[in-house]
């Protein structure tokens, strides 16, 4: 195993840089003016020229489903949306008729994250009387198998409603699986129990000290109620900092107002909003979140699934979209968008976790533009991804791939 790596001349705040990478520990040693890095003249020691490519930390992911897509599939035939328990029979006939298992697909939607810079995710799993907790035993076996290149929390997800689906048990067991979190959906549209559904994830929640994701589509000021009691829940439970609601359409959907004093109460309780940045219906108005403190992530959501065609993984290009959607053209406002989809600054530190890429951009700011493709795509100071990338298979979707390829 190669003990360090040197990767000159790393494009940096308009500067280039020497970095080295350890090994050993996976994080930045030295950064060093372009020419200043001294080899060692080791055999375990690599070097590496950048040529002015543009350092970008690592993509994280915050909201996506290892096991609904239907990437390396037969092309499925979608269904309009009509109402949400016949979409999610449709959904539940689907999955079921695919002849791969949801290991396999998760290493096929794995291999194309890694291609795009992704090193770290939130998986949603489905739990359900039906299924068990098999999804959730799959993707924490797939969890340890790729443990090495990329981090990856998971929710256990009542995809048919906690309450509706009387998912407490299999909840529990999940939990037991590997779950690190708990998630629910539509406290109000699907479990019809707004403040019982809530109070059952909270208590899951306190049963096995975790976290608490979770999804809300109910709208407007029906959403409001049901956030607010999310965060009062989160206060009273001594959660602050380690709940989220996703989507959260409602927070779009609400005189301004409105959604800016719950946005107070949300930084108050410390309960962040992740986003998919939908563009066919209101989403939350990020730059008032922002203003008023709240965390704020974004996530790829549907990936060619039961519910939406579309959807590639690449969190670069969907961090463009939302900054294209609210406007954001000067540099200061296209900056701010990195800390909603990486997990580092845009400069690297000596010591910390080497988790980058590298992008033929000017800029930062040109790179949230323009999305280049990546060039090199390195986790813990190992190169895994992009066209620097020697191996086979990634991002490729071929069933065949596996953390050994990385």
């Amino acid at each position: 195993m190669m003990k360090a790596t040197i990767v000159r001349n790393v494009r940096i705040g308009g500067q280039l840089f020497d970095l080295t990478v350890q090994q050993e520990t996976g994080t930045f040693g030295e950064v060093v003016p372009a020419g200043q890095a001294i080899p060692s003249g080791s055999a375990d020691e690599r070097i590496l020229d950048a040529a002015g490519l543009l350092y970008l930390p690592a993509l994280h992911d915050m909201h996506i489903h290892l096991d609904k897509h239907f990437l390396g599939e037969p092309w499925r035939p979608l269904q309009p949306f009509v109402t949400l328990p016949g979409q999610l029979a449709f959904e539940k006939q689907q999955l079921a008729a695919l002849p791969t298992t949801v290991a396999e697909r998760a290493r096929r939607l794995i291999g194309l994250l890694l291609s795009h810079g992704t090193t770290k995710i939130r998986t949603h799993i489905d739990v359900d009387p039906v299924i068990g907790s098999s999804h959730i035993e799959q993707i924490a076996q797939i969890q340890d198998e790729f443990r090495d290149v990329m981090e990856i929390e998971i929710v256990a997800f009542p995809q048919q409603g906690l309450l509706r689906s009387s998912s407490i048990a299999v909840m529990k067991e999940a939990m037991r699986a590997g779950a690190a979190y708990v998630g629910g959906v539509d406290p109000a549209g699907l479990d019809r129990q707004v403040d019982r559904s809530l109070e059952a994830m909270f208590e899951l929640s306190a049963e096995f000290n975790a976290g608490v994701d979770l999804h809300l589509h109910d709208p407007s000021h029906l959403g409001l109620y049901t956030i607010s009691r999310f965060a009062d829940l989160t206060v009273a439970a001594g959660q602050s900092g380690r709940t989220a609601v996703s989507h959260a359409y409602c927070l779009g959907q609400v005189p301004e107002a409105d959604s800016r004093a719950l946005a107070q109460q949300l930084k108050s309780a410390d309960v962040a909003i992740i986003t998919s940045v939908p563009i066919d219906r209101p989403m939350p108005r990020v730059d008032q979140l922002l203003a008023e403190g709240v965390r704020v992530y974004a996530g790829s959501d549907n990936i060619l699934d039961a519910w939406s065609p579309f959807g590639n993984g690449d969190l670069l290009a969907r961090g463009s979209r939302l900054a294209e959607k609210f406007g954001w053209i000067i540099d200061g406002d296209l900056l701010q968008m990195y800390p909603l989809i990486t997990g580092g600054g845009l400069v690297p530190a000596k010591g910390e976790r080497a988790d980058f890429m590298l992008v033929s951009a000017q800029n930062p700011q040109h790179a949230l533009a323009a999305v280049p493709r990546r060039e090199a795509v390195f986790s813990k100071g190992r190169l895994i991804g992009g066209q620097w990338f020697e191996g086979s298979g990634i991002g490729s979707a071929k069933p065949e791939i596996t953390a050994e390829t990385v």
